[in-house]
């Protein structure tokens, strides 16, 4: 997901003047300290059989921790609730939950965790989970932007095919924030989830890794740098990464909520219908949308039932998703990544990314990301979509780059989506929209028999199943 990203010029004409491999800014955005799951964490859920114990550190180990608390059903305010536990048990609330999940994120330590798990308006309490960039996949070079064009896109004779900001699907870009003064980008707003509550801000992105996502997704049709999957689709960037680049559970579940309470609030504006997550950990499929087991599950159920339909990416580590989440989950969309090296089907191209040659990591044209996780269960290939995640170029704080990741495939997905509801062709629930763009996606490469890749369900590669490749040609 999270991929290192090499800058540079600051327009389409800078861009396609540097020529492959060579980078006009010769500057690389800022690195940051990412940390993984927190020890002992060796399966999604803390609660086993109904009881916290099993998980918990041993007797003596006594520092406060984060925690995730989902209070049961029904409950008259989630607010009040938290405050009277937070005053019975001794513990200290950050953030309450109200849409995607009615409960709260709070320190506490293990043993006040334990007590609380016992609490007759308490459905299930976890340790919050800390998430991770993986392993950069590859090399970073300029490249020009190929990806767009092996989805489909075009402009005739060079002029604009999209009306400026025509597509009128807000989406969101959970991540690192997004540069909101980028000129190729239509930032609406945002939120900073980084502390575990949503606050109002005017989006920024020290990272890169969100605008990169965010141009993938809506960069503009306006002669001007990139351009994206839905070109100038509203975006909305939620940050949940904090200063010292570390992305926690709480900060994600603030983010799922604050989507989700946009589909309840007074504003229609702002109603979110499509959200990018590049981001994931370890962990497994939980039963029954993770309840008493795993809130982030939890919460993206109850977010795609109020109407938002979620892009994740696969995770780059070339192993099975159901070992990664969210990317296991049933109720997402996950991207695969392929490499595509010069805009067009039929795997002819030399596997050269600007002056990076690929083919020293057996990489091909047209095939599958060396990188790239995949699917194997029938449950996971039914929710499994394939998109550009090599050589993408896309834009950057203050100006453009390339990147390589599923962190990419992914918005390249969410991008398709929010086009396919645009255009009038995917309509319904979050879950009813994902059903319809797999299925026309499925149909749109069984009709173009050459559009695909080697890998995709016509071409299997046996026991690592990536899907059809989404397409932004036809709705």
């Amino acid at each position: 997901m999270f991929s290192h990203v090499r800058r540079t010029g600051s327009s389409r004409k800078a861009a396609a003047a540097a020529g492959p491999g060579r980078d006009p800014a010769k500057a690389a955005p800022p690195k940051h300290r990412w940390r993984g799951f927190i020890g002992g964490l060796a399966a999604l859920g803390l609660v086993v059989g109904g009881s916290l114990a099993a998980a918990l550190p041993s007797a003596g180990a006594e520092k406060e921790q984060r925690y995730i608390v989902v209070l049961k059903d029904g409950l008259a305010d989630a607010g009040a609730a938290a405050a009277t536990q937070q005053g019975s048990y001794g513990l200290n609330v950050s953030t309450v939950y109200r849409s995607a999940v009615t409960g709260y994120a709070a320190t506490m330590t293990a043993s006040v965790a334990a007590r609380l798990a016992a609490d007759p308006g308490v459905d299930f309490v976890t340790l919050a989970r800390e998430f991770e960039k993986p392993a950069d996949p590859g090399p970073d070079s300029q490249v020009a932007p190929l990806w767009w064009l092996r989805m489909g896109g075009a402009l005739p004779d060079g002029k604009k095919q999209w009306k400026q900001d025509s597509i009128d699907v807000n989406v969101a870009v959970i991540d690192s924030g997004i540069d909101a003064g980028h000129p190729d980008l239509n930032v609406r707003g945002g939120v900073d989830c980084s502390s575990g509550s949503p606050s109002e801000v005017t989006p920024t992105d020290d990272v890169g890794h969100g605008t990169l996502v965010a141009g993938v997704i809506g960069a503009r049709d306006n002669d001007l740098g990139v351009i994206g999957a839905a070109p100038g689709a509203p975006l909305w960037s939620i940050r949940v990464v904090n200063d010292a680049g570390v992305i926690t559970e709480d900060m994600l579940i603030c983010a799922i909520d604050w989507v989700t309470a946009t589909r309840t609030d007074d504003d229609p504006d702002n109603d979110i219908q499509v959200a990018n997550i590049s981001i994931g950990g370890p962990g497994t499929e939980t039963a029954n949308c993770g309840k008493g087991t795993d809130p982030m599950h939890y919460a993206l159920c109850r977010s795609v039932k109020a109407g938002v339909a979620y892009a994740v990416a696969a995770g780059n580590s070339g192993q099975d998703i159901a070992g990664f989440v969210p990317a296991t989950y049933d109720e997402v969309l996950t991207a695969t990544a392929i490499a595509d090296f010069d805009g067009k089907p039929a795997g002819l191209a030399e596997p050269l990314c600007g002056s990076e040659d690929w083919s020293v990591r057996g990489q091909k044209d047209d095939q599958p990301a060396y990188f790239s996780n995949y699917a194997s269960g029938s449950e996971d290939e039914e929710h499994t979509i394939a998109a550009p995640g090599v050589c993408v170029t896309s834009t950057t704080p203050g100006g453009y780059g390339v990147a390589h990741g599923t962190s990419f495939a992914s918005p390249a997905v969410a991008g398709s989506l929010a086009l396919c509801i645009s255009k009038g062709a995917c309509e319904g629930s979050g879950k009813e929209v994902m059903a319809q763009f797999l299925e026309l996606t499925a149909e749109y490469n069984q009709k173009h028999e050459d559009f695909g890749f080697e890998g995709d369900p016509s071409r299997p590669i046996e026991g690592q199943y990536y899907g059809n490749l989404a397409q932004i040609a036809e709705y």
